[in-house]
């Protein structure tokens, strides 16, 4: 990566930057300082102005702490705003993920009210291929035919109702598989309105 491509420091690694680079300067001129012979004027007055270039250095460093303990603070400020948005994601994760497991339950049960409405399909299916029936079995037809066309329509009427709940909470998929078993439903409730009038007819 050249330098034009290296993407521009931090501000709070520039101001540790920063910092630690009147850090190491203070620190040197100390050590000049300290290490300084005093036996001539010369050396006396370098001395003295070392010691006003360690002065300076010292309000310099004061800044440069204020600088970088404000970059933290903003980096601290920066991390709870991002700490703050990922709990709102897991919280609406949760939420999402209850709403998805409710949403297929009921999927689950329509499914079983439709496998029990296939059986007393079957069960009329059987009644009706009788070649000759008595007034009682006539009857028996037509309270299981009723009895189905009810059933059906409360099982369409559900699997809307999921479809329009899976739709407002954009599970797409399961509102298309609800709406797809309510139009399943409400053909086959037709087919057998027209079964049975041709029974009657």
């Amino acid at each position: 990566m050249s330098k034009r491509d290296t993407p521009p420091s931090s501000e709070l690694v520039s101001a540790a930057e920063a910092l630690d680079a009147e850090l190491l300067r203070f620190e040197s001129l100390a050590r000049q300082l300290q290490e300084a012979p005093l036996t001539s004027e010369k050396q006396l007055e370098r001395a003295s102005k070392t010691l006003k270039d360690l002065a300076d250095l010292d309000d310099a460093l004061r800044v440069r702490v204020g600088a970088l303990v404000q970059a933290i603070t903003g980096v601290r400020t920066r991390q709870q705003t991002q700490a703050d948005a990922v709990n709102a994601c897991a919280q609406e994760l949760q939420r999402r993920t209850e709403a998805f497991k409710d949403l297929l339950t009921r999927y689950g049960a329509l499914g079983q009210s439709a496998a029990d409405l296939n059986g007393r399909m079957q069960e009329f299916a059987a009644l009706r291929q009788q070649a000759t029936r008595t007034a009682e079995e006539d009857a028996r037809l037509t309270s299981v035919f009723t009895s189905l066309q009810d059933r059906m329509a409360e099982v369409a009427d559900e699997a809307a109702t999921l479809s329009q709940a899976a739709d407002a909470d954009r599970f797409a998929d399961i509102g298309r598989q609800a709406d797809s078993l309510r139009q399943q439903l409400l053909s086959a409730r037709n087919k057998l309105g027209l079964l049975h009038q041709s029974l009657s007819s």
